[in-house]
């Protein structure tokens, strides 16, 4: 039997670490070793050539326009079953009513999936009654009607999950490349994903709608260095992104990374970058970090009202706990990124303006400016359905996709004029063009020199240049300013 995954981000995106996942699970536990990765390359024509028996998309709500309608156009030509996983799906199981994906998968996707093929591959029409019988699917039945499976239990054991599939990836095509990494100027990116889930539950995050409520799971500190050592004795990767909601809150499991790494000699060879949450940072968390040469690391800030932060992170963080956290990073002489919503239910323009000001913050060296976007499934989605400021096929429309983007049409606060909100985020987008064109400065070392030789750099240098030229256009805008 034939499997396609198909990866939606073809320009930009980071690597489909979750794509990657599921073919690694499949193929141990399953024994399916015909899976095509679709990466960065034409789906349509890929398809066409390789005819797989089944096609799963993972999608996030941004996307859900572009894999609906790649759903239909490879309905026109191909028999394969479609299967739909992702956050979207998960927080909106009706949309696939009206979609050309015959099956959902609810939840997380390893065994669901994997129960899925070993169906279609016993039987290539299984009935309804088989179709019952898995956990954490939905689809529609004879009668039109949308079927939904129990939700299947979660893997507690995530080191029974096996190393991800990143050899069907095009990894030295486009993941190897050498490219700013972190704090330094030029390096080999890897990804790691070291926990699922997360303690938290802010209004506007869709993390829990596959995750679930129940609490945060863990990889093993040995396992977590293990995967680490793959990556840096098959890739060659020197810098470290991790994708985990929030690795620093599990204190102990951090404590035994740190010591691992060092016992492996792995510090001196690798730095990483995080995310960051600014009321459990601490001293000692921050000497954990300078030891595992974490570089960089990012900050959901969100606000300098405390009001509307108070709304947002339901009240478990302060502004002046995120002033202190930044203070705290730059003594330790970590780069520090912050990200700020403009733009929710109730805020009003003095809110805004505080956060334009925290954000001028001159310890802060990177900031992100988001307009408040509602994810469905969570309690903003909801909020934003009540005050009508958008309907439920918000996401049925192009150009949901840019999560940076201005919508003019979605201001989810009554308090501003949509063209006062205008105005406002442009004002944020000038101070972020400041601070992340002018005031940042990559740090370059003399062994970063090896990595400007790679034949594939100047290849990712064409194919970026009108991002390239973009930046230098807006440096030069910026001094001149």
């Amino acid at each position: 039997m034939k499997i396609a995954l198909i990866n939606l981000e073809q320009n930009f995106g980071c690597l489909p670490i979750g794509l990657a996942y599921i073919a690694g699970y499949v193929r141990e536990f399953g024994g399916f070793n015909d899976i095509k990765v679709i990466d960065r390359e034409d789906p349509i024509k890929t398809i066409k050539k390789y005819n797989p028996d089944i096609i799963g998309i993972s999608v996030v709500s941004e996307q859900y326009y572009k894999a609906k309608n790649l759903a239909k156009r490879i309905k026109e030509f191909s028999n394969a079953t479609l299967v739909i996983g992702g956050a979207h799906i998960n927080a909106m199981p009706g949309n696939l009513k009206t979609s050309n994906f015959d099956i959902g998968v609810v939840g997380e996707g390893e065994q669901t999936f994997l129960e899925l093929l070993n169906c279609f591959k016993n039987k290539k029409n299984p009935s309804e009654d088989e179709l019952k019988k898995i956990k954490g699917i939905i689809f529609i039945d004879g009668k039109g009607k949308l079927i939904a499976t129990p939700r299947r239990e979660l893997i507690i054991n995530l080191d029974s999950i096996p190393f991800p599939a990143y050899d069907l990836l095009k990894m030295k095509e486009f993941y190897l490349v050498p490219g700013p990494v972190g704090a330094g100027l030029i390096g080999i990116r890897g990804y790691l994903m070291t926990s699922r889930g997360c303690p938290y539950n802010c209004i506007y995050c869709g993390s829990n709608s596959i995750w679930g409520r129940s609490g945060t799971r863990w990889h093993s500190a040995e396992r977590v260095v293990d995967d680490i050592k793959k990556w840096v004795e098959i890739y060659g990767t020197n810098h470290f992104s991790v994708y985990d909601d929030l690795m620093i809150v599990n204190k102990p499991r951090l404590r035994k990374i740190v010591d691992l790494l060092e016992k492996e000699g792995l510090t001196k060879k690798i730095d990483f970058e995080l995310y960051g949450r600014a009321n459990i940072l601490d001293e000692e968390i921050c000497r954990l970090l300078k030891r595992m040469n974490v570089t960089s690391i990012a900050f959901g800030l969100e606000s300098g009202s405390e009001r509307v932060l108070n709304y947002l992170k339901k009240g478990n963080v302060t502004v002046e706990q995120g002033k202190n956290a930044i203070k705290l990073c730059k003594k330790y002489g970590f780069k520090v990124t912050g990200l700020f919503i403009l733009g929710s239910p109730g805020e009003k323009e003095e809110d805004m303006k505080k956060t334009i000001q925290f954000a001028k913050d001159p310890n802060l060296d990177n900031i992100q400016a988001y307009q408040a976007t509602p994810l469905p499934g969570t309690e903003l989605w909801a909020t934003a359905l009540k005050q009508k400021s958008i309907k439920e096929d918000f996401y049925e429309y192009p150009d949901r996709g840019n999560v940076l983007a201005l919508n003019k049409e979605m201001v989810l606060s009554k308090e501003v004029t949509p063209d006062r909100f205008v105005e406002l985020f442009k004002e944020f987008q000038g101070v972020m063009k400041l601070k992340n064109y002018l005031e940042d400065k990559p740090k370059f070392e003399i062994k970063m020199i090896k990595y400007f030789f790679y034949p594939r750099f100047f290849l990712k240098v064409w194919r970026r240049k009108g991002y390239i030229f973009n930046y230098a256009k807006q440096y030069v805008i910026g001094k001149a300013e």
